[in-house]
């Protein structure tokens, strides 16, 4: 069997490894976990809430402990690593605070200079490597199926940490040796420029490329038992890409370069969550702090940007599952993703997000203010709140102003 290769470029920095601090590399594992999310995406247009049916398709397509995929990965050879503390891109003031908020813990943290510098190794931009894929097996609709979630994966998301933030970004930039199906027109699977992110104006759906590879993911869908599109009872329980359940577009802004653009996203995303506006235009500063973590309110819409959120060593709000010293911790993701997008001196934010379920329902789950490692007093984060935030952000940077969350009409009086 011969392998396919796919020349990839680096876009924004990328933050993976197998543990060392010192060392980036970009893992195999973590290419199948990003084609996996973005696989459920897909094939949720027409499972919905039939999990097990989701299940059944990803299995196919991508491999299970049972069967492995009938798409080989393979990186023969590792792009560049670098360590060190302050990188080009920390260089400016500017850039150095913004990209830094957006870093986030773990990945970056201050200096006794008080300036940001970096935690761990990442590999730099303009950086090539090579991903090479064997498809095995005579069933193309799952090698087809497979290269539309990897298309998915590096045309909206990316590889490793901090990819909602806009890191780890990945181009595909060529092809050696042939591709299935409609894929065989080489370029359909090449990452488009920035003139695709700009036809974005709410939906991330529209793509020739997907278009045409949905036969084979609907011929999949019917051999588990589903026909034609699904219907949710609800929100979604996952990332579903359709036009009822997400919300993208790029900014009316253009930006010289992609650390511009994170930049002026971080402050922007910051002060997003700080402030907040009541129905008469009166801004509050971190009222979700004073009026429900001090005080006397149960409504946390601050959660809704991702969870656990951390004010101190001794007080964090999280979503749980069960009560007191039993309770068991869980994460929320953040539903808004930004992605910048371009090439050379013009660059756009691309943002975009699913309107998901915040918390699964009937399962015990919550959200609490937790003090000093106890489960303090539950306090509430809707999905509305998390889909609120996210619309908000997208129109906001498409008209090219500042994003301005509003405080819930059920937010008590008072400072």
């Amino acid at each position: 069997m011969t392998w396919t290769r796919l020349h990839l470029t680096v876009t924004t920095p990328l933050f993976n490894g197998d543990g060392d601090p010192r060392r980036a590399e970009v893992r195999v594992p973590s290419i199948r976990g990003a084609m996996r999310f973005w696989l459920r995406a897909l094939a949720g247009i027409t499972a919905a809430d039939d999990l097990r049916a989701l299940n059944r398709i990803e299995n196919r397509v991508l491999g299970s402990t049972a069967a492995s995929s009938p798409v080989k990965l393979r990186i023969p050879r590792q792009p560049e690593s670098r360590y060190t503390e302050r990188p080009e891109f920390l260089a400016s003031d500017l850039h150095n605070r913004w990209i830094g908020y957006l870093l986030g813990l773990g990945l970056a943290g201050l200096g006794n200079d008080n300036r940001m510098r970096l935690e761990r190794a990442h590999i730099p931009v303009g950086q090539d490597f090579e991903l090479w894929l064997r498809f095995t097996g005579k069933d193309t609709d799952a090698h087809v199926t497979a290269l539309a979630a990897l298309w998915l994966a590096l045309t909206y998301g990316g590889v490793g940490a901090r990819t909602r933030r806009g890191f780890g970004g990945l181009r595909i930039t060529g092809v050696g040796g042939g591709l299935p199906g409609p894929w065989a027109e080489k370029n359909r699977i090449l990452t488009p420029g920035l003139d695709f992110y700009e036809q974005h104006t709410r939906f991330l759906w529209p793509s020739p490329s997907l278009d045409a590879a949905m036969p084979a993911v609907l011929r999949i869908a019917r051999e588990r038992g589903l026909n034609g599109m699904g219907r949710w009872r609800g929100h979604p329980s996952y990332p579903v890409l359709s036009r009822e359940h997400t919300v993208a577009a790029a900014s009316g802004h253009r930006y010289p370069s992609w650390q511009a653009v994170l930049a002026h996203a971080g402050e922007e995303l910051k002060g997003f969550r700080r402030y907040a506006e009541d129905d008469s235009g009166k801004e509050y500063e971190r009222p979700d702090w004073f009026g429900t973590v001090k005080g006397d309110g149960t409504d946390f819409p601050l959660g809704a940007f991702g969870l656990p959120v951390v004010f101190t060593k001794e007080v964090e709000v999280h979503a749980d599952r069960g009560a007191g010293a039993d309770a068991e911790p869980l994460r929320r993701a953040s539903p808004l993703w930004l992605r910048p997008v371009g090439q050379g001196d013009e660059w756009r934010l691309f943002s975009f997000g699913f309107l998901t379920a915040f918390l699964p329902e009937d399962d015990g789950s919550a959200v609490h203010v937790w003090r000093n490692g106890n489960q303090d007093k539950e306090v509430t984060v809707t999905s509305g709140d998390a889909h609120a935030i996210v619309r908000e952000w997208v129109s906001a940077f498409a008209d090219d102003r500042p994003p301005v969350r509003r405080l819930p009409a059920r937010w008590p009086d008072g400072d």
